[in-house]
């Protein structure tokens, strides 16, 4: 009786003056952290497909940013995409004159004030949500510039935000594929 009572003791007075973890400084420091800009895509690489005899294949292409309320931005967000060859892998890069946007491209995201102009004239399910901008990636499958079979890949990066935003070091890359017909 008298060793459980001791060890009880024991424990509550390692308990008692183990508290003083409780004045560290936190880890992050919440009041001073930077919206995240990001590619919003559950994979890092997206794989075009078509059906037999199509033109053309299209994708949308999306930046985001982290921001809990997207009322809360009160300024344009100009994001460039850039093409990164080092993301290609085993794939050719896809020529320039075989899709329609020209890199390094600029998406804004606009401020709260002109989405709200924007939301009464988009219908639902026609943009990813408002915290984001959105461009048509459409990539020609007759552009005489394709080698039949080859797979081609337009690997894309974010190459710069304004300074108060950080880019994703989980999301800032995205590798469109598509093998020409």
């Amino acid at each position: 009786m008298k060793t459980r009572f001791i060890s009880l003791l024991l424990v509550a007075l390692v308990a008692v003056t183990s508290t003083s973890c409780l004045k560290d400084d936190y880890l992050f420091d919440y009041d001073n952290m930077k919206s995240v800009i990001e590619l919003p895509y559950l994979d890092h690489s997206k794989t075009l497909s078509y059906k037999s005899g199509a033109t053309s294949v299209s994708a949308d292409l999306y930046v985001n940013y982290s921001i809990a309320d997207w009322r809360d931005i009160q300024e344009d967000i100009p994001v460039v995409l850039s093409i990164d060859e080092s993301l290609l892998g085993g794939a050719k890069l896809l020529p320039a004159s075989a899709y329609n946007l020209k890199f390094p491209l600029t998406m804004t995201i606009l401020r709260a004030s002109e989405q709200e102009k924007l939301s009464q004239q988009v219908h639902d399910g026609e943009k990813l949500n408002w915290q984001s901008a959105q461009e048509v990636l459409t990539i020609s499958l007759t552009d005489p510039n394709l080698v039949s079979g080859t797979l081609y890949a337009l690997p894309l990066t974010i190459s710069n935000v304004p300074s108060q935003y950080t880019i994703s070091g989980n999301f800032r890359t995205v590798v469109f594929y598509v093998t020409a017909p």
